[in-house]
């Protein structure tokens, strides 16, 4: 692949929701294109009775190169559309998919092709995400990564959100997959992804990134945000996905693998060997970090934890003072809030004080405050207390 004339095309997986494709479509059309020619653009429909879907892909007018529209005769579930969509790249040679409830950044594409020409020899990288958290889907919390001057971090977590791929990248994980096609309660996976049905490619493709050691890139800025519409894996609309966008092109500063200081696991937990660079004091220590309180106990495979869990002897113990709370270790600010131990000396039940307080300085106190005011208020008017 040449990657001096990078042109991803673009794959939109679609089903039932005429209205999020629309949206997803106008979004596309609105974007930056400049210095790019001749982009293939595949709208994948699976079966549905839908009509209104086909109609708004076909009449879908695309400016910037060709555009094809698949309708699929059975209904394969999202699984098998992502895989479509994947599958791409071997004729793309690489390929950024998007759901239908998606928005795009006008700088969606030019972001991609920077990022596949930068990472494109890493083996340590087996995606490349357009969509930047700031939100753990496993704890139901804010997360804030360590900025470490560069545009991108790295996790161990496949997202489906907005990703792209290139052919080789694909290709080692269906080769991989055809081998290792289930997902079960002993495999290192929070609880949540090994929970998720069957129908979840992200499942799977977590578990290969997590038994080969790969990441996914992450953007600081988000060059998509979802929606969460009700869909195949939705049974409501939720807000918390929602991100701010870039709003135009720039150049990105991207770090390589060996020279990040932000690389998080697969339950949004930074790599210990970060927080040793940082913290001398911790180099004597084989451990994992559990900030979330979200790791089973049992599937821990070092000696060490350094976890929002009580412990009855702790080594040493750290405050919840800074946000990320990684700030605390990497600043030594004692206290009692995290607790690096022993496995077998940390408290197998999480306090759920310890939780509540975690969430409110995370997510402000003085918000939460507000909230209790404005439900005190409410009650007060309707009640004429």
């Amino acid at each position: 692949m040449s990657f001096n004339n990078i042109k991803p095309a673009i794959a939109i997986a679609a089903y039932n929701r005429p209205d999020s494709l629309a949206r997803l479509l106008h979004s596309i059309a609105q974007a930056d294109y400049t210095g790019y020619d001749d982009i293939s653009l595949i709208i994948s429909i699976d079966n549905s009775p839908v009509t209104e879907v086909s109609e708004i892909a076909n009449n879908f007018i695309w400016k910037y190169g060709s555009k094809k529209v698949i309708k699929h005769e059975k209904n394969i579930g999202l699984k098998a559309n992502i895989f479509f969509c994947g599958d791409l790249t071997e004729k793309y040679k690489s390929v950024i998919v998007l759901e239908d409830d998606l928005f795009v950044s006008s700088a969606f594409y030019d972001y991609t092709c920077q990022a596949i020409k930068f990472y494109n020899n890493s083996d340590k990288v087996t995606g490349i995400s357009l969509y930047s958290y700031d939100f753990n889907e496993y704890a139901k919390m804010r997360f804030i990564p360590l900025h470490d001057g560069f545009d991108n971090y790295f996790l161990q977590s496949a997202t489906s959100w907005g990703q792209a791929w290139t052919w080789r990248q694909w290709k080692n994980f269906k080769n991989w997959y055809e081998c290792n096609s289930s997902v079960s309660e002993n495999d290192p996976l929070p609880e949540n992804v090994i929970n998720w049905k069957e129908n979840s490619w992200k499942k799977h493709y977590i578990k290969y990134m997590v038994i080969n050691k790969k990441y996914f890139v992450i953007p600081r800025i988000s060059l998509t945000t979802n929606f969460a519409e009700l869909g195949t894996n939705a049974k409501r609309q939720v807000h918390s996905y929602q991100v701010p966008i870039l709003m135009q092109k720039k150049k990105f500063h991207f770090s390589q693998f060996e020279e990040s200081n932000s690389i998080y696991d697969c339950y949004y937990e930074v790599s210990s060997e970060i927080l040793k660079r940082y913290n001398e004091l911790l180099k004597p220590f084989d451990f994992e970090c559990d900030f979330y309180g979200t790791k089973k106990l049992s599937k821990i495979q070092s000696e060490y934890l350094l976890t929002i869990r009580n412990s009855h002897n702790p080594e040493t113990s750290y405050s919840l003072d800074l946000i990320p709370h990684e700030l605390n270790i990497i600043n030594q600010l004692h206290g009692n809030f995290f607790n690096l131990s022993k496995i077998e000396n940390c408290h197998y039940s999480l306090k759920k004080s310890k939780k509540l307080a975690q969430y409110m300085h995370m997510t402000f106190e003085a918000g939460a405050r507000m909230y209790g005011n404005l439900l005190f208020y409410d009650i007060f008017k309707r009640f004429k207390i």
